[in-house]
């Protein structure tokens, strides 16, 4: 919730109003601050949706072939989805990043 204060100023025979929006104000206090009751947010614990599994799947059968693929985990991050996918043969993980409509890239764990 975006709250601003209106406070009316009389400047010689002017009437004016300032807004002041008080979440860009520097020392501003949490927005659950001083509300216990409020839940405080915190990040969807919803299912990766599986076309998201999907389409990371894809992405990497294009870089590591015909391999057997296994996922390992598909988590929200802060700016996408992430799946780690264990290829067999393979020492390390492969990680995919998914916007929640395209693959925006794929990383192998390991060195090399």
């Amino acid at each position: 919730m975006n709250l601003r204060l209106i406070i009316p100023l009389v400047a010689l025979s002017l009437n004016a109003c300032i807004v002041v929006d008080e979440s860009s104000t520097s020392g501003a206090q949490k927005p659950n601050a001083g509300r216990p009751n409020q839940a405080e947010e915190k990040p969807s614990t919803a299912a990766v949706p599986q076309n998201v599994i999907d389409d990371c799947l894809a992405a990497l059968r294009k870089q590591v072939g015909e391999r057997p693929m296994q996922v390992i985990s598909a988590r929200r991050g802060e700016a996408s989805f992430i799946v780690d996918v264990r290829v067999d043969d393979v020492p390390k993980p492969w990680r995919c990043y998914h916007d929640g409509s395209t693959c925006t890239g794929t990383e192998y764990q390991g060195e090399g």
